[in-house]
């Protein structure tokens, strides 16, 4: 049984993976497996820099910041999903019974596997908020994001964490998880 967690930057999804992976629960999280393959040497780090552009990578590692704020334009995300994505499948390849944080799945040209998803959410005012307190400091970045989750979709499962994560949300996902 794989699930998969979706939701804006600043949901609460990484979050939500600590209080499962404290509960024992296997778990995949996509900004740290990327942050690991931006370091300089790795094949993250080789591909921004090759197809992307110098400015985007430092002596030792991806500016993830600047990274982020080249996706508001046109169809850079796109393309950076493109190039990303596919390493990302590839290091799940193989992989059964966790929870993975994949923000990315609804507009990834890749198509992962997973049988149920839960989406996690935050009012838009709390996302804004959360967004103050990190050093993204672009408007059009933070507008882009809340307005690109704002999509219909079907999920098993929504964890609202406006205020908090609620601790039976995470029972639940854990049943989820178990078939349950």
């Amino acid at each position: 049984m794989i699930i998969v967690l979706v939701g804006s930057p600043l949901s609460g999804k990484t979050t939500l993976l600590k209080e499962l992976q404290k509960k024992g629960v296997p778990v995949f999280q996509a900004d740290s497996y990327i942050t690991s393959i931006y370091k300089k040497g790795e094949i993250g780090y080789e591909i921004i820099k090759k197809e992307i552009g110098n400015e985007f990578v430092g002596p030792d590692f991806v500016n993830k910041r600047l990274l982020a704020e080249w996706t508001v334009e046109g169809e850079n995300l796109n393309k950076l999903n493109f190039l990303i994505h596919p390493l990302i499948k590839e290091y799940l390849k193989g992989k059964d019974n966790f929870v993975a944080e994949l923000p990315i799945l609804t507009n990834s040209p890749i198509k992962f596997s997973y049988d149920k998803i839960v989406l996690v959410k935050a009012s838009d005012d709390e996302i804004k908020k959360r967004f103050s307190n990190t050093n993204i400091k672009n408007p059009e970045f933070i507008k882009r994001i809340i307005k690109d989750w704002n999509k219909e979709m079907n999920f098993d499962y929504v964890v609202d964490t406006t205020n908090n994560i609620d601790l039976s949300s995470i029972d639940n996902i854990i049943k989820l998880l178990d078939g349950k």
